[in-house]
């Protein structure tokens, strides 16, 4: 196991194949904590060495986002004697241009390739991957998350390594190598966390913010007509004093189905009649990715004062100076898009507001863990205990398993994080177990397939 010193804390490179969750620290470990800084070092020690590199991210906004962001930093390294030739690769990329690209992929030609779920289609074949990137894991199903699994066991070389064992009848081991995978997100779903709990997953954790930042005060709001007053008073007065806001919606357009949310097109009138002299925008997934940008752009310059927006803006939107969000029927999101969502405000030097407004009481207790946290970590860990972990094997992401009737892994997660502490030093000590014959004789009986066992 290499060890390696980042600003930001410390990346655990664990042996090829090996995986390794990257999470906020239940102190400071934050959305914003710095996990992308983190990767891309740990993709380019690894294109340094000669192979590629892959990072998805669930939206093209995000996608983009980071595409620019490392080419800005490869830029800063000047004359440097080696700089990776990296590549965007998303559902907008013309067809010309992402042929080109994953025949760039395919050869070698490009070391990283940064895209959407476009990287998990099979017309992509990586030439040498080494290190694959999820980033904002939890907005990732199970199989899509298997799907790229799949690409660790690169197609070309497997077929090279076939031909080569056919003429001298040798083949090189490092050729089977799968890659690192680095699996991050600033809330675990409670399935993710179970993993990491149970030793499937290795977690590493930052446990610093950038400096100068400063918690987000969160607030929980019942939706009457009180509760509503209070929250664009709030708004009034963030506006007044230089701030920007957001309002976030659990849909775009008003639901016959479900009458009692607030939609974001519908409301984009009633706000600007409500505050006059400033300046309202539309934000949502059904608009074009040019359109996204100029809204976006229109909002980071201060030509736009409050941007009513879907959870479209949940990651990969940065804009320093917004200070306030509210969002509407809250208890519709999960705690993992609450959290998310807060993080897109208290990213500059302004004291940030964000304001859960619930449609039912019942959801107000939930929203209350929120208010009183703002620790990722705790609020997933929060979240295992009220959905508990799901199918570790299956699709379920969520969900109590009824195979556990003494212990809650929610609960007593402490004892199996012990206990995997104690089995890597008992490996440790003696990889085969000969020095503990009477727990090799117990594995071999718990597990009759096991390689312990034979």
């Amino acid at each position: 196991m290499e060890l390696w010193k980042v600003g930001l804390g410390t990346l655990f490179l664990f042996p090829w194949g090996s995986q390794v969750f990257l999470s906020p620290s239940p102190k400071l470990g934050d959305v914003g904590c710095g996990k992308t800084i983190v990767a891309f070092l740990a993709c380019m020690e690894v294109i340094g060495s000669g192979y590629q590199a892959a990072f998805m991210v669930p939206t093209e906004l995000l996608a983009i986002q980071h595409y620019e962001h490392l080419l800005t930093l490869l830029e800063n390294l000047g004359e440097a004697e080696f700089k990776p030739t990296v590549a965007l690769l998303t559902g907008s990329t013309p067809l010309k241009q992402s042929r080109m690209i994953r025949k760039g992929i395919q050869t070698g030609e490009i070391s990283m390739a940064i895209g959407t779920h476009s990287l998990i289609a099979e017309s992509v074949e990586f030439s040498a991957l080494r290190i694959a990137v999820v980033d904002e894991q939890h907005r990732f199903g199970v199989i899509q998350r298997g799907r790229f699994n799949s690409k660790l066991f690169y197609k070309s070389t497997i077929s090279s390594m076939e031909d080569d064992a056919i003429t001298d009848g040798s083949s090189k081991s490092d050729d089977y190598m799968a890659p690192h995978v680095l699996a991050m997100s600033a809330t675990p779903i409670p399935r993710t966390l179970a993993l990491a709990l149970y030793g499937d997953m290795s977690l590493t954790q930052i446990t610093d913010l950038p400096p100068g930042r400063i918690p987000v005060q969160t607030y929980t709001i019942e939706g009457n007509d009180k509760g509503f007053e209070e929250a664009y008073k709030m708004m009034m007065d963030e506006l007044k004093d230089g701030g920007k806001v957001y309002l976030v919606y659990p849909i775009i357009e008003l639901s016959e189905q479900l009458p009692q949310l607030r939609a974001a097109s519908a409301d984009l009138k009633s706000i600007s009649d409500r505050f006059p002299g400033y300046n309202c925008g539309l934000l949502h997934g059904r608009m074009r990715s040019e359109e996204k940008e100029e809204t976006l752009g229109k909002f980071r310059t201060g030509e736009l004062h409050i941007l009513l927006a879907t959870q479209v803006i949940e990651i990969g939107v940065d804009v320093p100076d917004a200070s306030m969000m509210v969002v509407m029927n809250s208890e519709r999101f999960g705690m993992a898009q609450l959290h998310q969502l807060r993080g897109r405000v208290g990213r500059g030097t302004r004291q940030s507001k964000c304001i859960l407004i619930s449609s039912t009481v019942s959801g107000l207790n939930r929203l209350k863990v929120l208010e009183q946290s703002s620790d990722g970590f705790h609020l997933a860990n929060m979240d295992l205990l009220l959905r508990g972990p799901g199918d570790l094997l299956g699709k379920k992401q969520s969900g109590h398993l009824p195979e556990f009737p003494i212990t809650r892994l929610e609960v007593d997660g402490n004892i199996l994080q012990d206990a995997h502490v104690a089995a890597l030093k008992i490996l440790s000590a003696s990889p085969d177990l000969e020095q503990f014959p009477a727990l090799k004789l117990e594995l071999g009986i718990r597990q009759p397939l096991c390689l312990l066992g034979d």
